[in-house]
C-alpha cells in the first residue's frame, strides 16, 4: 500500500478561519437621531408585547414530555447514527466513521475492526446538545471541552460527536478519533504501555479523512508548542509513567505526557530513520519478557540519553511528515437509508446511553418521558428492564425483559440482561444455571461474535452438573479470541484449565496475565488468578472435590472450618478486583495482616458510605479503592478469601 511518508510545512501553517479576529462594529451615531421618531412605534409595540405575555401566562403549561427535538437515523453497513443536527450532518458523519474504519482496516488488515457490539453515534449539532448525555456537563468552567467522546458497555458502544466543530479546520475530529483509536486498540491488545497507548490515541487522532484519502500522523501545533517550550520528560521516567501518576492526570490532551508520547510514537512511526525497524513491536516483546518498562527501553532504544537528545533534535525540526493513506471505499453517504424518528424513538436512544454512562436517575427520567409518548415503542421494555437491573430490583427487571422478548425475541440485550437476573438474583444453581445458559445460548446464536454472551457462558458450563470444562474452555478461548485487549476473558481460560485438574497450563496463564497487565484493576485480577492456581495446585485433594463457586479456589486452610460465625475487622482496601459482575474482590489491610475478603452478590451486601446507608448503585465497587472501611464478614468462604463480607461501613 501507498504510505510513505509525505513531507509538509505544517507548523507554520496560518488557520485563518479559526484565527480571524472579529471586527468590531463602530456605534451607529446616526440612528441616535432616530430613537426619538421611533418613541410611538415601540410604545404600539409594547403594548402588544403585554397582551401576548397576558396570553402566554394564561396558556396551560406544556409538559416537559411535549417538548422534544427532531432525530434522524441515518444507517451505514456497520454504524447507526441519530442526529439532532439534521439528514446532511448525520449522513457526513456516518460516512466519516466508515471511513475511520476503513482506514484501521487498510493499515491493520490482520487485526480485528469490530467489536461484535453494535455501535451508536450520536451526531449532535452544537456543545449544548452534550448536556443531553453529559447532564453536568458546563458546570465546572475549568474543565475539558468536549468535541466528541466514545463510551463503551457490556452489550454495546456509543460515540458523541459535535457537528459544529467541523469549522475548526483539520483534525475537528481529534477528540473522537483519539477515543476511537484506543477503543480499538483495546480490543486488540492487552497490557499496552500508557505511554504507548496515549500516544497512539493522539497519532491517530490527529488525523484528517478527506473524499479519497486520509493524512495520518499529522503535527499539531499546540503539541509541538508545548514540547518546545517546556522540558521534556526523562525516557526513563516517560516509560514508566501510570495512570495514578499527575502526570497523566491533567484536564486535557495538552499535558506533556501527552504531547511527547506523541512525538515518541510519531517519531518511531514516521522518521526515516528508524521507522523500518520496528521498534514499537521490538519494546513490547522486551517489556513482556523482562516486565520492567526502563529496561525494555534500553534493550531496544539503546543509551536512553541519547535517544533523548535524537527526540528532542526530531520535536525542533522545522516541518514534520505525516502519512498519505488511500482510501478505496466507494461508499456514498447518499446510500444510506434514513428516516425520522419519532419523539419516543429519539428520547429512548438518549435514555439507553444515560442508563449506561452511569446516569439513572437521568435515564428513568427520558423513560419515563417515552412512556408517556408511546410506551409500545421498540426497546422500552428492555431499557426498562436494563434500568431495574443495574438497580438490583430484580422481580421488576425479569418482567420488563419477558415483555421485551416477548415483543421481540432477537433482542440481544434483553436475553444478556436476562441471565444476569438470574445470576443476581438466584446465583448458579440446578435451576438457574440452566435458566442463563438457555438464555446465553440465544444471545449468541443471533450474534455470534458477541463476546460477552461467550465470557459469561463459559463461567455458566462450569458451574453445570458435571462441570462442562471443554465447552467452558471453548466459549472462553472464542470471547478471548473475540476481544483480545480483554484481560478477564484470557483469565477465564484458566479457569477452565484450572477446573480441569490442568494446573500446570492454568499457571502459564497467570504468568502470562501477570506480565501483561497494565492497570491497576487487571493487576489485581492477575494476582489473585495466580494466587488461586498456587492453591489448587498445592491442594489436590480439595481442589477435586467439586466447588460451588469456580470462580474462586477451595476453602483456605489458614480460613479455619467453615462456619456461620461473624468476624469484624478495620482497615484500608489496598487492592481491589470489581470481577464479573456482581463479585467483588478485595485486600483490607489492617495494620497488622492483609485479609483477602469476598463479596458473591455486591447487590445484597449492606453498605454505609460515611454513616449514611448506601447501595451499590449510589457507591459501585469501583468506588472502594484505597478507602478505610469496616467489615463484618463470615469465616470460612470458598477460596484463598478468608471470609465472605456481609457488611462494609466506608468512611
Amino acid at each position: 500500500m501507498d504510505t510513505a511518508p509525505q513531507e509538509r510545512l505544517y507548523l507554520h501553517r496560518e488557520f485563518s478561519a479559526a484565527r480571524k479576529m472579529r471586527r468590531v462594529r463602530p456605534l451607529d451615531f446616526h440612528g441616535f437621531f432616530n430613537t426619538i421618531s421611533n418613541n410611538m412605534k415601540k410604545q404600539r409595540a409594547f403594548a402588544v408585547a403585554i397582551c401576548l405575555a397576558l396570553a402566554l401566562a394564561l396558556a396551560p403549561l406544556r409538559s416537559r414530555g411535549e417538548h422534544h427535538e427532531t432525530w434522524i437515523e441515518i444507517r451505514s453497513p456497520h454504524f447507526t447514527v441519530l442526529s439532532n443536527a439534521g439528514e446532511y450532518e448525520g449522513r457526513k458523519t456516518a460516512l466519516q466513521f466508515e471511513e475511520i474504519r476503513d482506514l484501521f482496516q487498510h493499515l491493520y488488515p490482520n487485526l480485528r475492526v469490530d467489536s461484535g457490539k453494535p455501535i451508536t453515534i450520536f451526531a449532535i449539532k452544537n456543545e449544548e446538545s452534550l448536556k443531553l448525555f453529559i447532564p453536568d456537563y458546563g458546570q465546572n468552567s475549568k474543565s475539558m471541552r468536549l468535541g466528541g467522546l466514545y463510551h463503551m458497555s457490556s452489550d454495546r458502544n456509543f460515540a458523541v460527536v459535535r457537528t459544529d466543530v467541523r469549522s475548526l479546520g483539520p483534525m475537528g475530529f481529534r477528540t473522537l478519533y483519539h477515543e476511537y483509536t484506543h477503543a480499538y486498540f483495546h480490543h486488540n491488545f492487552r497490557g499496552l504501555p500508557l505511554w504507548l497507548d496515549e500516544g497512539l490515541a493522539e497519532y491517530y487522532g490527529n488525523t484528517d479523512i478527506g473524499s479519497k484519502e486520509a493524512s495520518v500522523g499529522m503535527a499539531s501545533e499546540n503539541q509541538i508548542r508545548l514540547l518546545r517550550e517546556n522540558r521534556l520528560l526523562p525516557i526513563d521516567q516517560l516509560v514508566s509513567i501510570d495512570r495514578t501518576s499527575p502526570l497523566y492526570n491533567t484536564k486535557d490532551h495538552s499535558g506533556i505526557f501527552y504531547a511527547e508520547s506523541w512525538a515518541l510514537v510519531h517519531y518511531l512511526s514516521i522518521s526515516a530513520d528508524v521507522r523500518e525497524q520496528e521498534l514499537i513491536n521490538k519494546y513490547l516483546n522486551a517489556l513482556h519478557a523482562t516486565d520492567d518498562p526502563i529496561a525494555a527501553a534500553s534493550q531496544t532504544f539503546g543509551d536512553l540519553k541519547k535517544f533523548s537528545d535524537k527526540l528532542e533534535a526530531y520535536i525542533h525540526q522545522s516541518s514534520f511528515r505525516f502519512m498519505r493513506v488511500p482510501l478505496p471505499s466507494s461508499l456514498s453517504e447518499k446510500d444510506f437509508p434514513a428516516r425520522t424518528l419519532s419523539p419516543a424513538e429519539g428520547i429512548l436512544a438518549q435514555a439507553a446511553y444515560l442508563i449506561r454512562g452511569s446516569h439513572l436517575p437521568e435515564g428513568l427520567e427520558k423513560l419515563h418521558e417515552v412512556e408517556k409518548w408511546d410506551s409500545a415503542t421498540p426497546g422500552y421494555h428492555s431499557e426498562m428492564g436494563h434500568y431495574h437491573l443495574q438497580k438490583a430490583d430484580y422481580a421488576n427487571a425479569e418482567k420488563e425483559l419477558q415483555l421485551a422478548i416477548a415483543a421481540n425475541p432477537n433482542d440481544i440485550s434483553a436475553h444478556i440482561d436476562m441471565a444476569y437476573v438470574y445470576l443476581r438474583r438466584d446465583g448458579y444453581t440446578l435451576e438457574s444455571t440452566p435458566k442463563i445458559r438457555t438464555e446465553l445460548e440465544k444471545a449468541i446464536a443471533l450474534n455470534p461474535d458477541f463476546a460477552p454472551a461467550h465470557a459469561f457462558l463459559s463461567v455458566a458450563y462450569l458451574h453445570e452438573p458435571g462441570e462442562d470444562t471443554a465447552r467452558a474452555q471453548k466459549a472462553a478461548l472464542r470471547a478471548s479470541e473475540l476481544e483480545p485487549g480483554n484481560l478477564a476473558y484470557f483469565i477465564d481460560i484458566g479457569r477452565a484449565l484450572m477446573a480441569s485438574g490442568r494446573f500446570a497450563d492454568a499457571k502459564k496463564i497467570a504468568e502470562a496475565a501477570q506480565r501483561v497487565a497494565i492497570t491497576t484493576n487487571d493487576r489485581s485480577m492477575a494476582t489473585n488468578f495466580s494466587k488461586q492456581v498456587d492453591f489448587k495446585a498445592s491442594h489436590p485433594q480439595e481442589a477435586a472435590a467439586k466447588s460451588t463457586d469456580t470462580e474462586a479456589s477451595p476453602p483456605d486452610a489458614s480460613a479455619g472450618n467453615p462456619s456461620d460465625t461473624s468476624f469484624h475487622a478495620e482497615g484500608q482496601i489496598t487492592e481491589l478486583l470489581c470481577g464479573h459482575p456482581p463479585e467483588v474482590l478485595l485486600t483490607l489491610s489492617t495494620g497488622t495482616d492483609s485479609l483477602l475478603l469476598h463479596v458473591a452478590d455486591i447487590a445484597k451486601v449492606s453498605i454505609q458510605n460515611s454513616g449514611s446507608a448506601s447501595d451499590a448503585v449510589q457507591l459501585p465497587c469501583a468506588q472502594w479503592k484505597d478507602r478505610r472501611a469496616k467489615v463484618d464478614y463470615r469465616a470460612g468462604s470458598s477460596g484463598a478469601a478468608k471470609g465472605e463480607i456481609q457488611i462494609i461501613s466506608l468512611e
